[in-house]
């Protein structure tokens, strides 16, 4: 599906204290290798995510190397060494998600599911970018916002707290977001 039409109906879903105030934006760098680009939320004309595809992989390779370098598996064809190789790439995997750092794509498939799921699933899911979206949905509405428990993810807080402070609901102390 074609980026504006995602866009269109990704914020004709944004609850009514947020209309106007949230924006899904998406660019793509032509002159880059395979044309990846970037996407991100803004809030108030303020960007308050960011799935760059490039941004993601250098830091993605960049953890990977240093983890091969810490635990000496820097030779993926040396047997003995091997294990270790690859395991560097899922713990910097591991280690991007814990951050909050995606890219492009996820996003992409993020909401192009986000899209067909009820409000229930999307709350429940295991993709983050997806309950976090949740957060800005019309649907959800604020008795259950109330009710929230705690999430780890970094990108799902930051979207529980704006949404809360647009719904009047956010207390400072004793309150996670």
């Amino acid at each position: 599906m074609r980026w504006s039409k995602l866009k269109e109906q990704l914020e004709s879903r944004i609850c009514d204290s947020l209309k106007n105030r949230v924006s899904y934006n998406s660019t793509r760098y032509r002159g880059t290798h395979d044309q990846v680009g970037r996407a991100w939320v803004t809030f108030d004309h303020d960007i308050i995510h960011d799935f760059c595809t490039v941004k993601r992989s250098y830091k993605y390779n960049t953890l990977a190397n240093e983890i091969r370098a810490e635990t000496n598996s820097l030779d993926w064809k040396d047997p003995v060494q091997q294990k270790g190789y690859y395991q560097a790439y899922n713990q910097a995997a591991n280690e991007m998600e814990r951050q909050g750092i995606h890219n492009q794509y996820e996003f992409y498939e993020a909401i192009e599911e986000y899209l067909n799921l009820s409000i229930e699933d999307a709350m429940n899911s295991s993709n983050p970018i997806i309950r976090a979206i949740a957060f800005f949905d019309g649907r959800l509405g604020k008795r259950r916002l109330l009710n929230i428990k705690k999430d780890e993810n970094i990108i799902v807080i930051k979207f529980i707290v704006i949404r809360k402070k647009a719904e009047g609901l956010y207390k400072e102390e004793g309150n996670f977001a």
